[in-house]
């Protein structure tokens, strides 16, 4: 699955390519989707249950998917099928929303765009280690979020041109845009061979329950992973319903926060991912999420639009960092024949924050005001920092745990 030729740059491109059409599709969730839902409630914490099912739907549907594709073989491969058809599904979702005033309608289709999400996102993630070389994934991580973040930054700033006048605009857009860039990487990129390994003797649900408790480094990862995007999901939820409500700032202007967050990610993505491969990549990420939880704490002292845009984008520092390291550490930890199937454990993690962030942050906000949003977020990642530091990289990447 893993060969050990390097991985050129025009194939790192070309998932930097897929992962645009996703993040131009997280850009939407986290900017237009809660000013659309604000039309149907004045309720946060009603808004953030529907954000939520984002999260409800990464908790269920990734290591199914991710367990079916390590053990998919078709013409197609392993993972373009899932990547395919869970996209497709996104696409027919997006251009029905604006067309629907029921609220319960729009529930039931927010929920089914994101099922469909997630059948596609794990697919597509696995795709990095397949096709790389342990030694470049910080690297190759770090331009697929770079460009990933392009995503962000072109989805930010359409919204901002078009949301006041074209709202809808803005949903056939990031419909078409997302699912084109996703069909394009997916029919560029080769799949390798999947390697053969073969059944163990016994098997079973316990079975299988305990090679997954096994994996204790991966496990403690996720966990220290759940916690610090806790923290960023009880923020980036309510970024610009913050700017709008709190700062006083137009609807159109608050997506320039997010863009500007975006812009600096992008900066700073690919070379904070090469130093992960060079320096070591727990001790780099160590660093990125003590100083994530600092600036989101300074977040929070924004009086108007100009301070949001400056403390945001530094806050975009260490995200970039995190973005860029993460993922490989991550991966440093699973066996190397069941990465899909772990890759989705990952995605549970951040699924299960997205659902805990959102509606922590909602209840806060309509209790506290959104202040109390940003102090908050900062001790859930400096929890998940110190799990981080019990955890530790496999001693060797050999095949483990029953199929």
């Amino acid at each position: 699955m893993n060969g050990s030729a390097a991985i050129t740059p025009a194939k790192m491109a070309m998932i930097g390519v897929g992962w645009f059409g996703f993040q131009i599709f997280w850009a939407f969730h986290s900017g237009p989707l809660p000013l659309f839902l604000r039309d149907f409630t004045d309720s946060k914490f009603t808004i953030s249950l529907v954000l939520s099912l984002a999260g409800l739907a990464g908790c269920i549907v990734p290591p199914v998917v991710g367990y079916l594709s390590d053990r998919t073989a078709t013409r197609f491969g392993r993972r373009r099928p899932y990547v395919f058809l869970g996209f497709l599904g996104v696409l027919l979702c997006l251009l029905g929303l604006p067309r629907v005033s029921a609220f319960g309608v729009v529930t039931v289709l927010a929920g089914w765009m994101y099922f469909s999400l997630r059948v596609a996102e794990t697919p597509f993630l696995s795709l990095l280690p397949d096709i790389t070389p342990p030694e470049q994934r910080s690297t190759a991580s770090g331009v697929m979020n770079m460009l990933g973040t392009v995503g962000l930054i072109g989805c930010f700033l359409m919204s901002s041109w078009l949301w006041d006048e074209h709202p809808n605009a803005v949903f056939l857009l990031v419909a078409l845009v997302s699912f084109g860039f996703v069909l394009v990487a997916i029919t560029l990129i080769r799949e390798p061979e999947a390697e053969r390994v073969e059944k163990p003797a016994t098997s079973g649900p316990m079975v299988y329950l305990r090679s997954i408790a096994q994996e204790s480094r991966a496990l403690r990862f996720f966990a220290a992973q759940f916690s610090y995007w806790v923290g960023f999901w009880m923020v980036s939820t309510f970024a610009t319903l913050f700017v709008v409500e709190e700062l006083k700032a137009p609807e159109g202007e608050s997506f320039l926060v997010l863009a500007v967050f975006s812009v600096v990610a992008a900066l700073f993505m690919l070379p904070l991912g090469i130093l992960g491969d060079r320096f070591g990549r727990k001790g780099i990420l160590s660093a990125y999420v003590a100083l994530w939880a600092v600036s989101q704490f300074v977040v929070g002292f924004s009086q108007n639009l100009t301070h949001a845009i400056a403390t945001v984008g530094f806050s975009a520092i260490p995200f970039a960092g995190v973005m860029g390291v993460g993922y490989a550490f991550m991966l440093d930890l699973v066996p190397r024949n069941r990465t899909a199937e772990f890759v989705g454990f990952s995605v549970i993690s951040i699924a299960a924050a997205q659902i805990v962030g959102p509606l922590v942050g909602g209840k806060l906000i309509d209790v506290l005001g959104y202040r109390s949003i940003f102090p908050a977020a900062a001790a859930a990642m400096l929890v998940g920092l110190t799990i981080l530091q019990f955890v530790s990289p496999r001693p060797s990447q050999s095949p483990a745990g029953p199929r």
